[in-house]
């Protein structure tokens, strides 16, 4: 949960944890920002985008990560003597 303290000179009310991020609009399909938050667990939509956003960015990583040892030639190991 989004702690509602304010710091000084900061309004009443306003979450703090702010620092480093963007205030965006847009549109969004209300079903499939639900489902979303169903199949995430999360409880808040900003959660459900941020943590859908970070889960793209893992797949760009798992994605590059297959691609580097996609060619990786893998033989018999050796056998001991």
């Amino acid at each position: 949960m989004t702690s509602t303290k304010s710091a000084p000179g900061r309004p009443a009310g306003r979450p703090a944890g702010r620092r480093g991020k963007v205030r965006k609009e847009f549109w969004l399909d209300p079903k499939a920002l639900r489902r979303a938050q169903v199949l995430l667990g999360t409880t808040t939509e900003r959660d459900t985008v941020e943590q859908a956003l970070d889960i793209v960015a893992f797949r760009a990583e798992v994605q590059a990560g297959v691609a580097a040892i996609a060619g990786l030639r893998l033989g018999r190991r050796a056998e001991r003597a």
